[in-house]
């Protein structure tokens, strides 16, 4: 179609049409179809032309009216293919002039992107521009992108006059993943409510992140150099948008580590600091996360001079989660061991079950516990065990006792009534609680610590500090992992009753007695009042009282052979179901052999023999050991209880 003409165009036209006039034509006319474009003169003749000659391949003709010779009609042909060469000319002339504008108009578009897709890493804004200039560009009604991450809601980002549904959005963007090869789509098709015809292309971002990219409504129909156009501007916007995203990820990542090393600090901050130092007790507790924050918990809390409080909790799951019910789970337990009124541990758990399994449950999470009460005057150990593992007992004399959990975890069922076992701790025992982040560590073969090579480690180490014991686990079990990561917390409490002896942890007391008979009253009267003082039976105290001065009778007789200098400690150390009497002097070694010791027969008229012989009869338990000068005469009783 040739274009309208111009001012140039009929100035040719009319020079052309004075040279017909002056051969005898009287107007001379340009038509285009049945449409006159130019005439000379503009009148129009009231008969028939006398020449009409056409240009092939163009839907021009020239029309000459008057009195001309039809000689002149190959004339007529040569004037009109000249003039319609002419207006082809001029009209591929502005086409070009019109695709360099629009192209100029094009590149200056992306140099105005790109200049400003420079200037900012924020998505949203990166999503405007890209619409913006599509729309701009390739006159459309408006735009839109929708991402689509694995396993997330979509992002749905338009600019719109009338703004779409974003379901419709949605089906647009699913329609073009069905055939990414297939760009364009119309009305004539399913298309969603309020598009005519949408052409999609892909914004090339992450791997797992599918984005598409639609514009909507243009007028005409779309063309194949739009889809290369928006392809380019998706090409540019798509690598800025992965920057973008790169950063925003990096500010989120540290800002998430920021909280992360906040919530470690805390949470470090919530754990004890130091631990209480009890006489006759050596203490020590660690806990080390497998991740910043972690679900382990423990305390050591000195709740009187005659009691005290420990505890050690593992939180299903790890991190933040985890971390948060661990907080709530610990605060509860430590508020209640010091302000809430217990005899057994078993309380305080039936209370934390109560106060948390509904937190517990809305998250589908629970909490092993265990809570230890120690009497620091009688060396018991009331504790109660809610699923935590492994326990372990260390007698001082005896193998490790793996000690299994009694009852559930907390805020499994509630309610429910927890229970309370008992120890007797002795000088030498050593109590171990610890999490399960040790015996289920694993190494490079996938094989799991264990228990038996955990209590075998503990035994190895028993004679050694509570915190030895600590440090001596944990690299071992590092050993054995190597460079298999850590999975779980690993979190320990050890209590270990110091001494070879009795010590003041279990209401101990000590005499020094001269060897003399007067003053072995003094230990016997001592023994007595503690016994009674601590409600032991009549029958009880009588025997001890007896064995005691059998014992002390022997020792000023054989032992300092009535030497007044002499001196004899003893100590009594009570315990609820037993008492220990210890002797101590540096008078002559006592050259026994109990395990022959026999009563005399009573007809038999030898003095001596009876003392060592009554002593074992009422006593369960007589040793003698000769040290460094010194006798050491152990007695022990176990005690019936007091109805």
């Amino acid at each position: 179609m040739l274009p309208e003409l111009s001012d140039k165009h009929r100035e040719i036209f009319k020079s052309l049409a004075s040279g017909w006039m002056r051969i005898g034509a009287t107007c001379v006319q340009l038509v285009q179809g049945e449409e006159v474009l130019i005439g000379q003169p503009d009148s129009v003749p009231p008969f028939v032309p006398v020449l009409t000659t056409h240009v092939q391949g163009s839907d021009l003709t020239l029309r000459v009216y008057g009195n001309v010779d039809l000689h002149w009609a190959p004339s007529a042909e040569a004037t009109l293919e000249l003039f319609a060469k002419l207006l082809t000319a001029d009209n591929d002339l502005d086409s070009l002039t019109g695709a360099l504008v629009e192209t100029q108009d094009r590149l200056v578009a992306l140099y105005e992107l790109t200049q400003a897709t420079r200037r900012t890493l924020d998505v949203p804004l990166l999503l405007d521009l890209l619409i913006q200039q599509s729309k701009h560009l390739l006159d459309v009604d408006g735009g839109f992108v929708v991402l689509k991450e694995k396993d997330k809601k979509s992002i749905i980002h338009q600019v719109s006059e009338t703004p779409l549904h974003p379901a419709h959005m949605e089906a647009a963007a699913a329609l073009y993943q069905r055939d990414p090869n297939r760009h364009i789509f119309k009305d004539s098709e399913t298309l969603p409510g309020g598009m005519r015809n949408v052409m999609m292309v892909s914004l090339p971002v992450r791997d797992e992140v599918c984005a598409s990219v639609g514009l909507f409504n243009k007028t005409g129909n779309f063309t194949t150099p739009d889809i290369k156009l928006a392809k380019a501007i998706a090409g540019h916007i798509g690598a800025q948008l992965e920057n973008a995203m790169l950063h925003k990820e990096a500010v989120e990542r540290t800002r998430l580590e920021t909280e992360m090393d906040i919530a470690r600090q805390v949470q470090t901050a919530i754990l004890p600091q130091t631990l209480p130092e009890v006489e006759g007790l050596d203490i020590y507790a660690t806990s080390i996360p497998a991740l910043e924050v972690g679900g382990d918990f423990f305390d050591v809390i000195d709740r009187s001079k005659d009691s005290l409080v420990f505890a050690l909790g593992d939180v299903t799951g790890k991190g933040m989660p985890a971390a948060l019910l661990m907080s709530m789970t610990h605060t509860i337990i430590k508020a209640a061991s010091r302000n809430m009124p217990f005899d057994h541990p078993h309380q305080v758990l039936n209370r934390l079950n109560h106060d948390m399994s509904t937190d517990f449950s809305n998250v589908g999470m629970f909490t092993t516990v265990m809570l230890g009460l120690l009497d620091c005057k009688t060396g018991a150990l009331h504790f109660s065990n809610a699923g935590q593992s492994p326990i372990y007992y260390l007698p001082a004399d005896k193998e490790p006792v793996l000690l299994e959990a009694q009852d559930i975890p907390v805020g499994v069922i509630d309610p429910y009534e927890y229970s309370t076992q008992t120890l007797q701790l002795s000088p030498g025992d050593i109590f171990i609680a610890a999490s399960d982040g040790f015996p289920e560590s694993r190494n490079p073969a996938d094989e799991m610590y264990g228990y038996e090579r955990m209590k075998a480690l503990l035994a190895s180490k028993r004679g050694d500090s509570a915190k030895e014991i600590a440090e001596a686990l944990l690299t071992d079990v590092n050993a054995f992992c190597g460079s298999y990561p850590q999975e779980d917390d690993r979190t320990i409490v050890i209590i270990k009753v110091q001494g070879n002896s009795m010590t003041s942890l279990f209401g101990t007391e000590t005499i020094n007695v001269p060897a003399n008979f007067k003053d072995i009253r003094m230990a016997c009267e001592q023994l007595r009042t503690l016994l009674a003082r601590n409600n032991a039976t009549p029958e009880d105290i009588n025997l001890c009282e007896l064995a005691l001065q059998e014992l002390l009778t022997n020792l000023v007789e054989h032992a300092y052979e009535d030497n007044p200098s002499g001196e004899i400690t003893v100590t009594l150390t009570y315990r609820p179901d037993q008492i220990h009497i210890d002797t101590k002097d540096y008078g002559n070694e006592a050259k026994v052999d109990l395990s022959v010791v026999e009563m005399p027969d009573p007809l038999d008229m030898a003095e001596g023999g009876y003392g060592l012989a009554i002593i074992q009869s009422v006593m369960d338990e007589v040793k003698h050991t000769y040290e460094n000068g010194w006798n050491h005469w152990q007695l022990i009783k176990k005690l019936n209880p007091n109805q």
